[in-house]
């Protein structure tokens, strides 16, 4: 049958071409390697008896009006996922449209006393008779005092032994919160899980809310029952969608599910997916023959992503009638996936496609794409979804270039950790001898990616300070220009706290203060603040301001003291703050319970308290409010999450960021709590034109 055969009696018959890739699935065909012949040699899962006929009200309609993948709310459409994905419910909060009332008015409070100045808790001596961290990295705190904007995995062990201080435990500050912690003490009723899951609609811009959660997203759902299937079937649709990939692949499928049922498929095609985009096409494409067989019965969106499987699977077995079949049948679907029709269509022409900037990826589509030919430049330089942008920088058949550039978009996003970029930069091919131009300014023509590759392993290797800084400097100005300042700063800090503070440098001293802060190296700011009080070109106190968003930053300083907020005060009273920025400074301060100077808030309250940011619906604080109350460490982290949304701590509403920093201080999570209000804070904050 040629394709205009096959496209017509599509037009007759809407259910002729599940029969039809059926029939490739068969045993005759699978010699011929569609999806794998090894399906027929394999010893095939038994298939559960179907159980008791569920009343009415589960059972999933057929066709474009089933429900969105396991919701048993009838008529609820799938969502989206990241950028152009097509499968995941993002369903929010019932309960109407958001509102709230008007924030009440400052109230004036009388300053309590100072309390004396603590000593610090760093860069002591130790028993053994190193100082500081005497691990080769210079300057700096202790590594449990360093887990600031560092993923668990880069955090060194405490000398003593036992567990990195990346998260606080619940009911003792300083040691790890783990996976083990989250399951103990996070247990969520599943009807409340999948609602929070759901509620998640994008991977957040913020390294502490991924951090946080990672524990949460490991693993499938617990309990059984219609209520755990759905919880299970919205985690791993949140995985997708905040691009935790690997999570995703491993998901287990809930016991008890009959393989010829469309939940069960549910669960394989998304598994699948997120095994695409690792490159694992063996494992992707293992149940596709059972997902196609029951995929009539799957949520439109579900029923296009399993053509799109059929056809990637039959590619990567060279089956060229399955592949032609599957983009036939993508062609005479409305809404289909612009991205996976295009790939669908290169390999059945065998063409070479072309992909504009604005095309939106899935990880089928990529790999579709990338299998007929497109320039990898291309591909990495379009729109792709957070599940793919978790798994492009991994991806071996890419260039070092285009790895590099995967990595860069995917550390913009707060997905793949800092570590990760470094990595990137490390296997870039040599370029310039940067080393041997007098600064880095010199290297700002041709490729941009390994320009910024070339300056960040030129920076770590140079070991004369005055040129390292250049370097260092040279480096992050160019990543501020695409969108990578933070996860810059926290790849150089280990670079800057190698750089002896000294008043021939002093110029740097705002640099480094940043990069130590993001990478949470606080003693190691301290000394470039007490530099920049003697050695700063503009003169004593010009830095001072930073010292408070350190201390904001340290677990280990008092919240009541308040000694550095004074240089706040007059910057305050001069407008060196805009409007919303000091509304979000006093909303911050207030939250770790600071007892904010009245000239701030009177400052603050001279214009009314920004609208704008995200608000979660109706509902949701209270709800906050009373998980942290309660102790429940892990829905707490759902729904700060949700608060909190996916613009980060910078985009949120004044009251969600305030209410989400009280909550997670309540469940012993100060550190986390910390991290928050300065990422609320840092890309606002005032900043001189030098340095």
């Amino acid at each position: 049958m040629n394709a205009n055969g096959i496209g017509f009696g599509l037009s007759a018959c809407a259910g002729c071409w599940l029969a039809m890739i059926a029939a490739m699935a068969s045993p005759a065909l699978a010699q011929d390697g569609w999806p794998y012949s090894a399906w027929e040699e394999e010893k095939r899962p038994s298939k559960s008896d179907p159980g008791p006929a569920r009343s009415s009200q589960d059972a999933l309609p057929p066709m474009d009006a089933a429900p969105g993948f396991n919701d048993p709310r009838a008529g609820t459409a799938p969502g989206s996922y990241g950028n152009g994905a097509n499968y995941g419910a993002t369903d929010s909060y019932g309960g109407g449209s958001s509102s709230f009332a008007t924030p009440p008015a400052v109230e004036r409070v009388d300053l309590q006393p100072l309390e004396p100045a603590a000593p610090p808790a760093g860069g002591q001596d130790r028993p053994d008779g190193t100082e500081g961290r005497g691990d080769g990295r210079g300057f700096g705190a202790e590594p449990a005092r360093e887990g600031f904007g560092r993923t668990e995995r880069e955090v060194a062990p405490p000398p003593s032994g036992g567990t990195a201080d990346l998260y606080s435990k619940p009911g003792r500050n300083g040691s790890a919160w783990s996976t083990a912690t989250v399951a103990e003490q996070g247990r969520i009723d599943p009807r409340d899980e999948a609602r929070l899951f759901k509620s998640l609609s994008g991977a957040p811009k913020s390294r502490t809310l991924r951090d946080l959660l990672g524990p949460v997203m490991a693993g499938g759902a617990s309990g059984d029952g219609r209520d755990a299937e759905a919880a299970a079937a919205a985690k791993i649709d949140a995985q997708l969608r905040l691009g935790f990939v690997e999570q995703a692949a491993a998901f287990p499928v809930p016991q008890g599910l009959n393989r010829e049922s469309s939940d069960w498929a549910g669960f394989a095609l998304r598994k699948a997916v997120a095994n695409a985009a690792l490159d694992r096409g063996e494992d992707a494409c293992r149940d596709a023959r059972d997902i196609v067989a029951v995929a009539d019965g799957l949520p439109a969106k579900d029923k296009d992503l399993a053509i799109a499987l059929s056809g990637y699977c039959g590619a990567l077995a060279n089956t060229s009638a399955a592949v032609t079949l599957a983009a036939d049948v993508a062609r005479d679907r409305s809404g289909f996936d612009p991205a996976g029709l295009a790939g669908l269509e290169a390999l059945a022409r065998g063409s070479r496609p072309r992909i504009p900037a604005s095309l939106q990826l899935s990880p089928l589509a990529y790999r579709m794409l990338h299998k007929a030919g497109a320039d990898p430049s291309e591909l990495v330089a379009a729109v792709p979804d957070a599940a793919l942008l978790a798994a492009m920088p991994h991806d071996a058949t890419l260039s070092a270039e285009a790895r590099i550039e995967a990595a860069e978009k995917s550390a913009a996003a707060f997905i793949a950790p800092a570590d990760l970029l470094a990595k990137s930069y490390g296997a870039a091919p040599p370029g310039a001898d940067i080393e041997a131009m007098p600064s880095g300014r010199e290297a700002d023509t041709g490729n941009r990616v390994l320009q910024r590759a070339n300056l960040f392993t030129s920076a770590t290797r140079q070991p004369t300070p005055l040129r390292k800084v250049r370097l260092v400097r040279s480096y992050l100005d160019q990543s501020a220009k695409v969108g990578l300042s933070i996860a810059a700063l926290e790849i150089m800090s280990e670079t800057v706290a190698q750089i002896r503070p000294v008043h021939e440098i002093g110029w740097f001293a705002e640099t480094a203060i940043e990069a130590l802060l993001i990478g949470g190296r606080i003693d190691a700011a301290r000394q470039w603040l007490r530099l920049a009080e003697d050695a700063d070109p503009r003169g004593p106190g010009a830095l001072t301001h930073w010292a408070a968003l350190v201390d904001i930053a340290d677990p280990s300083r008092s919240a009541r003291r308040g000694d550095s907020l004074a240089s706040l005060e007059r910057m305050a009273l001069r407008g060196d703050f805009r409007p919303a920025d000091l509304h979000r400074l006093a909303t911050v301060l207030d939250a770790l319970d600071y007892q904010v100077p009245i000239p701030l808030w009177e400052a603050a309250s001279r214009t009314p308290q920004p609208t704008d940011g995200h608000l979660p619906p109706t509902g949701v604080l209270s709800e906050l409010q009373q998980a942290a109350k309660s102790g429940e460490h892990a829905k707490t982290v759902l729904l700060v999450a949700s608060a909190i949304g996916p613009d980060g701590p910078a985009g949120a509403h004044m009251i969600a960021l305030g209410d989400a920093i009280r909550a997670l201080k309540r469940i012993g999570m100060d550190r986390e709590a910390r991290r928050l209000g300065v990422e609320a804070l840092f890309l606002s904050w005032p900043r001189s034109a030098q340095g």
